[in-house]
């Protein structure tokens, strides 16, 4: 009995070593994100996010860049997102079936007055004794809570050493992290959608940092959400 206890120490010590030794900071690298769980009590809605499971999105990032690659609908709608801090640039290209569309702005105007709003108002809680690994990073739990947006949540874990501030929380975008979310699900009324890290790369296609404007139509950012709203998108 006794053998049998002292294996069962040093199977734990090896396990604790090795989650340790794990633990890394990256500051250039990617991560792709999927939709690995979604649920509504409203069958249209469940048919439409049931869609959307297994849909990825791709965040390549070095220092104050990163660019985000959606692929979504089966490939119908792709989205680049390239943002630059130091520059403080971000360029938007959307390709919904072919109609290809550009935006460039500023990125401290990029926000409308509503993100404005919605970072002013919300509230970041952090626990870090509740606690998870995920794809070897050790994270902890983030809360966002907003008094004007009650029947909405947004739980998730976040990492610090992830060295980004790629933020995928549609609604959220304003916000800022003390580190990388790598798991969230957004609730409201109408269905649950749960986003996770699937793959982390520890290098950098420099490829994906290059922007080709070729062949899409450049225009402000208040004609881009006239034209979704037009095509019935909502964005």
């Amino acid at each position: 009995m006794k053998s049998l206890f002292n294996s069962f120490i040093l199977i734990a010590l090896i396990s604790v070593n090795y989650s340790t030794s794990a633990q890394k900071s990256l500051d250039k690298g990617s991560i792709t994100m999927e939709i690995t769980a979604v649920s509504s009590d409203d069958p249209q809605m469940e048919m439409m996010l049931g869609a959307m499971k297994g849909s990825q999105t791709e965040v390549v990032f070095e220092g104050n860049k990163h660019v985000t690659n959606m692929d979504m609908m089966g490939g119908m709608v792709k989205m680049q997102i390239h943002v630059n801090s130091d520059e403080n640039k971000m360029n938007m290209l959307f390709d919904a079936m072919g109609n290809k569309m550009w935006i460039e702005s500023d990125l401290d105007k990029s926000q409308d007055a509503k993100q404005k709003e919605i970072a002013d108002k919300s509230e970041i809680v952090y626990d870090k004794n509740d606690t998870k690994e995920i794809l070897g990073y050790k994270c902890y739990k983030m809360t966002i809570k907003n008094p004007e947006m009650q029947d909405m949540t947004v739980t998730g874990y976040v990492t610090s050493d992830v060295k980004t501030n790629a933020n995928l929380i549609q609604g959220f975008q304003s916000l800022k992290f003390e580190g990388y979310p790598m798991e969230f699900t957004v609730s409201n009324p109408q269905f649950n959608m749960t986003m996770s890290a699937k793959e982390i790369k520890e290098t950098v296609d420099a490829t994906k940092f290059n922007l080709d404007t070729k062949g899409y139509k450049k225009m402000t950012m208040d004609e881009f959400q006239k034209s979704m709203g037009g095509m019935g998108m909502g964005f």
